[in-house]
């Protein structure tokens, strides 16, 4: 590779990073992290905040959006199961207090920013995603 391709490179790599930095990067804006500044959005939670908050017995409702064959596979002790296809048809199955705290996860992250968004759809104000269960380091129960 010459000087000049690698200082291209350079210069490409620095502008898309301002891009990405500035809240330009298209990419951005799909990234179920960024859901999480105004009202009526959901946020980001750890799989350590999450075990805290159950250990201390808090009042959450955690959710697993995955398939059935999924959940049996392994799942959060106490976690319900309600797929992040059927939330919506399903949405009796959900607190009736819209300001219940409810957890959301999934297998990768994807379906359960879907999840959430549809809950903050629904009128659920406090939502917050776990993400992948691979996170989940305390123990699954089958």
């Amino acid at each position: 590779m010459s000087k000049w391709s690698t200082f291209a490179l350079c210069i490409i790599a620095a502008v898309g990073l301002w891009f990405y930095n500035n809240g330009a990067c298209p990419l951005q804006a799909m990234s179920p992290s960024s859901n999480t500044a105004s009202a009526g959005s959901y946020q980001q939670i750890t799989a350590s905040q999450v075990k805290e908050r159950l250990d201390k017995g808090d009042k959450i409702t955690v959710i697993d959006v995955r398939t059935p064959d999924e959940y049996a596979a392994g799942h959060i002790p106490g976690s319900l199961l309600l797929p992040f296809d059927e939330i919506k048809v399903k949405s009796d199955q959900l607190p009736q207090d819209k300001n219940t705290e409810i957890v959301v996860y999934c297998r990768s992250g994807r379906r359960s920013a879907i999840a959430a968004d549809t809950l903050i759809s629904l009128g659920y104000a406090k939502i917050y995603d776990l993400g992948a269960i691979s996170s989940w380091t305390y123990g699954l129960e089958k």
